[in-house]
């Protein structure tokens, strides 16, 4: 044997239907004290041995970082206000982009069901909505953001994009409805029920 040769042992973490439930129901649910909830479920749920230590380790930071949240962050220094940065989820984390009322609220609130706030009129969107957008048996992360403007600078919008996989640029276009209904991809959308 080389003695340059790394084996390496993949150890399953064999999960329990009782922890898969949590964790579902953990991804389900958007409200930050059910989220911390069922963090803490999973946690007990979890089989405890060496397949699962990377697992129980994030799951313990989640759980860590979300109840800092909850109780209003560390308490020396910081800056204040909500995450500007949300940590990935599901398949690939989509940053949805674009110039001010070009519909990327409704697109978000369509696609993920999320009830993002949406208004007629420019800069509704102040901070970065998450939101879980399935499409068969995966669930995406889709990212709705503060509009792109010369008038309305956003000075960390650059950091909340390095963790997207993937952003969509989203325009506005003015089409009756049955050129919407004749796109089948946009149909499929659209006449989605909320």
């Amino acid at each position: 044997m080389d003695r340059f040769s790394t084996t390496v042992t993949v150890v399953p973490a064999n999960l329990s239907p009782e922890y898969k439930a949590a964790e579902a129901a953990f991804r389900r649910t958007r409200d930050p004290r059910e989220r911390l909830e069922w963090l803490r479920e999973m946690l007990r749920a979890i089989p405890k041995h060496k397949g699962t230590e990377h697992l129980q380790a994030d799951i313990k930071a989640r759980i860590k970082d979300l109840a800092e949240q909850l109780e209003g962050g560390k308490k020396s220094g910081g800056h204040g206000g909500p995450a500007l940065v949300i940590r990935p989820e599901g398949a690939a984390q989509v940053a949805l982009i674009g110039p001010p009322n070009a519909g990327k609220s409704s697109l978000h609130a369509r696609l993920t069901g999320s009830g993002a706030h949406v208004a007629p009129y420019p800069f509704t969107t102040q901070y970065p909505e998450p939101g879980m957008m399935p499409h068969e048996d995966v669930h995406f992360q889709l990212i709705d953001l503060p509009a792109i403007a010369p008038e309305h600078s956003v000075p960390w919008l650059a950091s909340a994009l390095q963790t997207a996989d993937a952003a969509l640029c989203s325009s506005w276009i003015w089409a009756s409805p049955r050129a919407w209904s004749s796109c089948r991809p946009c149909s499929r959308c659209w006449n989605r029920s909320a």
